[in-house]
């Protein structure tokens, strides 16, 4: 076994190790500490890239920048670990987005029976988890909390916020309601400031189409630069595809270069010096492009956090800024729904307006007793009238006919016994024309 130590960055993809220092002084330990990394703790390296490491420590994802893992002194036995099998990939896969957009249907597609449901550790919302193999994959789904934004106004918010933030999932798969596209984007706009891979999941496409809806998925594919698969997951339509496209994210995970929405035009300026004064003090798994957006929203709780670690000249540069903008929030929201009619434009159409309400009106006058029975009236008067009228004399010709045939058949088998006579002209000529006389009013009539 060897007992040379070295930086947990040191370590490949899928690679295991036990932690035997912690070189960053005490500030950095305990923060370490306090998300399970302390020595004789098993890790193992699950990403590197861009400057970010994400660990798996006591069953916990923990995303660090590379100056911090670079603390993390590890140790592994060399010869055992290269005895070891190259194991399957494993995914953690977030199912977000706005509550009844059809994300817990999918949810119990994938896991079937392979779910675990209990609280999120010091909450009372509930979490969902299951587990989905493809092929060598085996996949962590994730059922997050419906929310509108990532402004925690409730437990559900909180909940979905620190989870995407801190658990930073392999992948992110937003559903969206396809009825109600323009809406479902808004959570997106937020989610892109993380910068972790998004899969977009147009739901609910039965419903939008009964409105009047048509969504081109490669035309909001091609406005929004991230992948967009169309589903309906009431009749697991597109549940394959979306599998598919995981798996492929994952892969390549910097594969997509999505279009980010902006802050309008009139705050650029603010925007850019918020962003320099705060840069060199984000820390991971926070983004810069994120934080400056929610000070700019004045979300009260990103404020009061970043405030103890922002030192205290620059927040007062920050806040002076903000108290000169007061309209920053005006800005972000509406940045936000211009990239969102945007992104839009081009993928979805509806029906004129003339030919909708048409329908309307037709309904609107069936469905309303006063007008609705006088004309079920009027359609029952008029089968009566067609029947009697168009119905009854061909009833009379089919009589004529098949009696005629059966005086035909009863002279053609005089010298036959009389049996067979019978079979014939009573039974079968007569039976079955006698049935055969009543198919025009039965046709008319239902």
């Amino acid at each position: 076994m060897s007992e040379e130590l070295f930086p947990v960055t040191v370590l490949d993809e899928g690679q295991e190790a036990t932690v035997r220092l912690l070189s960053g002084g005490e500030a950095l330990t305990g923060r370490l500490s306090a998300m399970g990394i302390i020595p004789g703790t098993r890790i193992k390296l699950l990403r590197k890239s861009r400057g970010q490491i994400i660990i798996l420590a006591s069953d916990t994802r923990v995303a660090l920048g590379k100056g911090q893992a670079e603390k993390i002194l590890v140790i592994r036995e060399t010869r055992q670990y290269e005895a070891l099998p190259k194991p399957g990939q494993s995914l953690l896969v977030a199912l977000a987005g706005q509550p009844n957009v059809g994300k817990t249907t999918v949810f119990n597609l994938l896991t079937g029976l392979s779910q675990h449901i209990g609280n999120w550790p010091g909450k009372t919302v509930e979490r969902k988890e299951g587990l989905h193999r493809v092929k060598d994959t085996e996949i962590r789904f994730v059922d997050l909390p419906g929310t509108y934004s990532l402004s925690a106004y409730s437990e559900e918010e909180r909940v979905t916020r620190e989870f995407l933030i801190h658990e930073h999932p392999d992948v992110t798969v937003l559903f969206v309601n396809a009825a109600a596209l323009e809406r479902s984007l808004y959570l997106l706009t937020e989610l892109l400031l993380l910068k972790s891979p998004v899969i977009v999941a147009v739901n609910m496409l039965d419903v939008a189409e009964n409105q009047g809806v048509r969504i081109d998925a490669e035309a909001l594919q091609a406005s929004l630069g991230l992948p967009v698969v169309s589903t309906v997951a009431t009749k697991n339509r597109g549940i394959k595809e979306l599998l598919e496209e995981i798996v492929k994210m994952s892969k390549n995970p910097q594969g997509h270069q999505p279009k980010v929405p902006r802050v309008t035009e009139d705050h650029q300026d603010i925007y850019l010096k918020i962003s320099e004064l705060v840069r060199e003090h984000i820390p991971m798994p926070y983004t810069v492009e994120w934080v400056v957006t929610k000070l700019m929203e004045g979300d009260a709780e990103v404020t009061e956090s970043f405030q103890g670690i922002i030192p205290t000249r620059t927040w007062n540069e920050i806040q002076m800024l903000l108290v000169e903008h007061e309209d920053a929030l005006r800005a972000v929201v509406g940045g936000r729904y211009d990239w969102i009619e945007d992104a839009t434009r081009a993928a979805v159409s509806r029906f004129k307006r003339g030919q909708v309400l048409m329908t309307d009106r037709i309904d609107h006058v069936l469905t309303r007793p006063s007008t609705g029975i006088p004309v079920l009236l009027g359609i029952l008067a008029i089968v009566f009238l067609v029947t009697f009228f168009v119905g009854y004399p061909v009833q009379r010709v089919l009589e004529s006919t098949v009696s005629s045939l059966g005086s035909l058949v009863e002279r053609t088998l005089a010298a036959e016994p009389q049996w067979i006579k019978g079979l014939l002209v009573d039974g079968i000529i007569g039976g079955a024309g006698s049935v055969l006389t009543f198919v025009p009013i039965l046709v008319i009539f239902f």
